[in-house]
């Protein structure tokens, strides 16, 4: 069995757009989906994002198990485009919304935050997770958990949901 799964956040109320660090809590369907997670998995600890679509996520599937929530588990801000659809974003900038598509990580829209800041302090949080109790959960988002699946992880099997 994983020791420790990545359980990115149910579907939101907020959809079509790049949530980011919008706080969205979920949707009916997100919290009956988040609810059958992990059945018949006894986990020792969950660890999560303070955003309300993660959280929420990690309330059902702890079962009983502690949460700990960690600050740096949260989305990458994407400042001004946060909350915004896509169509919205190329049709105001469609120039810097191609370098971006071009250069996800590379390219940084002016008040979001770095991909490498956002790396830095998501490695960071791990350290926190690293060498806690077994079988866990990190519940967060899509952009964590790219960030986590990089990480050496030598103390046992990882299972992304």
């Amino acid at each position: 069995m994983p020791q420790l799964f990545l359980v990115r956040h149910t579907e939101p109320r907020l959809t079509g757009v790049l949530l980011g660090q919008v706080d969205s809590p979920l949707s009916e369907h997100g919290l009956a989906h988040a609810a059958t997670l992990l059945e018949g998995v006894a986990l020792a600890m969950v660890y999560s994002s303070p955003l309300k679509r993660a959280l929420e996520t990690a309330k059902l599937i702890a079962r009983g198990a502690p949460i700990e929530v960690i600050a740096d588990l949260r989305e990458i801000g994407f400042g001004a485009w946060d909350g915004r659809t896509w169509a919205d974003i190329e049709a105001s900038d469609p120039e810097f919304a191609a370098r971006k598509l071009h250069d996800w990580r590379g390219v940084t829209l002016p008040g979001a935050e770095p991909w490498s800041e956002f790396e830095a302090r998501v490695e960071q949080a791990f350290e926190r997770i690293r060498n806690g109790p077994r079988p866990a959960a990190v519940v967060a988002h899509a952009g964590v958990h790219n960030v986590l699946a990089q990480v050496d992880l030598p103390y046992g099997g990882v299972h992304e949901l």
